[in-house]
């Protein structure tokens, strides 16, 4: 797939920021006049709604920055102004947020509205938490994870005399020629080899730099603070490690099975780590991976398709993002090689960034980051203040993996009934054989930030990493090969980017399937429930917000051993 050199000219036009909105002296007047203002119960509702569409304007400057730097990781004019922005305005913004929250809290015989409950809660909690100290040591964290994104988006992999990015060398993995994937798997292998040691200092600042950030907030460890900052409430670490457990005993056991069947069929001897792709497990019977489409426009046109099949308001939102620049989503050189959604909430709009190379990940992907877009629009439609959209991240995967199931029906026209079936399968699967990968990922962070030992060394996350994946992966076969290649999978993204940030994925998931098998019996009710899950934004707590999208917040044992029963139902 030929991928353009550079961001389309729509794209480009989106993200420009006029050079004022990086100054601080843009914003600082009108801070101010916020803080100088006489305030009594009855004036706090517009006051916040002034402060919010303040907050939406420079959120806004500081999400289109990130993610043109994110676009041009080699760029260093681009790369210069955003960490420029990162260390000029967001300082003098946190110690205004921390002003401003001060001031809402000190206003007597207030009583937030019902939509504010919970903002004002956080708005005191985050208070708590604010420590001067953490304002410069703030910047500093987002260098060190702005490190990480250069690397990783300017990592190339050399194979069979091409030079490759690493979403199109990962494509090879799904070559049913297990020679093909053997030597992609190589050459990957090779080219985090060689970005390992710089990530490997990066990882010890951030761990260092995490634990100052816990210290200086008087909590014991940086899981305690990370808590804190992320809100959760409905739920603690004695449950995440529950979680850890019961995904050992009633998921893995299952993804073993479907792992090694997979490779029986296949007549190998054992399951090798090219033989294994969580995102894109090998096709039975050896055939090709599905390529539905070539370029990204052709990506573009079939999900157009499939979100007027369910629904017009839905295509009418991703028609909206099409023509305004909100999409970027060929691989190419110098990009990051992530998938995400940014929001700019200004005009309400999110913009998803991908990596696309023409298999059928891409089509789940794609439905995946637009689920999370849909969730901007419709919170950012119903939810007038800022803080109020999107939701809390418990619930915040729904949206996106939600819909990667409410599309299985409207795929008629990207694959015939024996490609659909191929492509529904992997799905279900997929769910599987995710769910202990998500588990080893939180494990590995509860442990990093809560139990490590304090004088910590590469040595000690790259032992914790393998001890925990041949307890969650343990069918993969390693004789012969260097450990260290293994050892080193927590060098990912999440563990660099968003410290805490997994779990969520496994309780929205199970969720997922929830709304999938309601709609199985209701698809108007389902999708009803869904949209309307989705207006409540951050303004309802997280059960709230499950019950609304017709399912229980619950990542139980019980729970997860029901959801294997009927996934394996629907394999069957």
């Amino acid at each position: 797939m030929t991928a353009p050199l550079k961001s389309s000219e729509a794209v480009e036009n989106q993200l420009r920021v006029p050079a004022a909105a990086s100054d601080w002296e843009t914003y600082a007047p009108r801070y101010q006049a916020l803080l100088d203002e006489e305030l009594n119960a009855g004036g706090v509702p517009a006051w916040l709604g002034r402060w919010s569409a303040l907050d939406a304007e420079l959120g806004e400057a500081a999400s289109k920055l990130s993610t043109h730097a994110d676009l041009h990781t080699d760029d260093e004019a681009i790369q210069s102004r955003f960490q420029t922005f990162v260390a000029e305005v967001m300082p003098p913004s946190a110690r205004m947020g921390q002003a401003l929250t001060e001031k809402l809290l000190a206003v007597p015989d207030y009583t937030p509205a019902p939509d504010f409950v919970l903002g004002y809660r956080r708005f005191r909690e985050a208070a708590a938490l604010f420590r001067e100290a953490n304002v410069a040591l703030g910047v500093t964290h987002e260098q060190q994870k702005n490190r990480h994104s250069v690397i990783t988006g300017n990592q190339k992999v050399s194979l069979d005399g091409e030079e490759l990015t690493i979403p199109q060398a990962k494509q090879r993995l799904d070559n049913p020629d297990r020679g093909v994937r053997e030597a992609a798997w190589r050459a990957l292998a090779e080219s985090n080899r060689a970005v390992a040691p710089e990530l490997d200092a990066v990882m010890l600042d951030l761990i260092q730099t995490r634990r100052q950030l816990a210290h200086n907030a008087d909590e014991p460890d940086y899981r305690a603070y990370r808590w804190k900052e992320l809100h959760r409430v409905d739920y603690t670490p004695a449950d995440c490690v529950a979680f850890h457990e019961a995904v050992r005993d009633e998921v893995v056991p299952l993804a073993s099975r479907i792992v090694k069947d997979i490779a029986g069929q296949l007549g190998l001897d054992s399951v090798r780590p090219w033989d294994y792709n969580r995102n894109n497990l090998l096709d039975p019977q050896g055939r090709e991976s599905l390529k539905p489409f070539t370029t990204g426009h052709e990506l573009e046109e079939l999900a157009l398709k499939a979100y007027q099949g369910l629904d017009a308001d839905l295509a009418a939102r991703f028609t909206h993002m099409r023509e305004n620049g909100l999409l970027d989503l060929e691989s190419r050189p110098g990009k990051m090689t992530h998938a995400y959604c940014q929001y700019f909430p200004v005009k309400n709009e999110p913009f998803v960034l991908m990596n696309v190379v023409g298999t059928a990940e891409d089509v789940r992907v794609l439905f995946h980051e637009v689920g999370h877009a849909f969730h901007g629009f419709y919170s950012g439609d119903h939810q007038p203040l800022v803080w109020n959209r999107w939701s809390p991240i418990e619930f915040v995967e729904i949206p996106s993996m939600a819909m990667e199931f409410l599309t299985l029906d409207h795929l008629g026209h990207v694959f015939n009934e024996g490609e659909l079936a191929r492509y529904r399968q992997k799905q279900l699967e997929g769910v599987v054989v995710f769910l202990p990968w998500a588990a080893q990922m939180d494990a590995f962070q509860h442990w990093l930030y809560a139990a490590a030992p304090e004088h910590l060394t590469i040595a000690d996350l790259d032992a914790k990493w393998l001890e925990l994946d041949q307890t969650f992966h343990p069918f993969l076969n390693w004789d012969g090969l260097d450990e260290s290649i293994r050892a080193k999978g927590w060098q990912y993204y999440h563990i660099f980017q968003a410290p805490y940030y997994y779990i969520e994925y496994a309780m929205c998931y199970l969720a997922a399937v929830g709304i999938w098998r309601n709609s199985r019996e209701n698809p108007a009710q389902a999708l009803t429930r869904y949209k309307e899950a989705l207006r409540l934004g951050n303004a309802s707590p997280v059960p709230d917000l499950y019950r609304a999208a017709g399912v229980d917040f619950r990542f139980d044992r019980e729970h997860i051993r029901g959801l294997m029963t009927f996934l394996q139902g629907e394999l069957k």
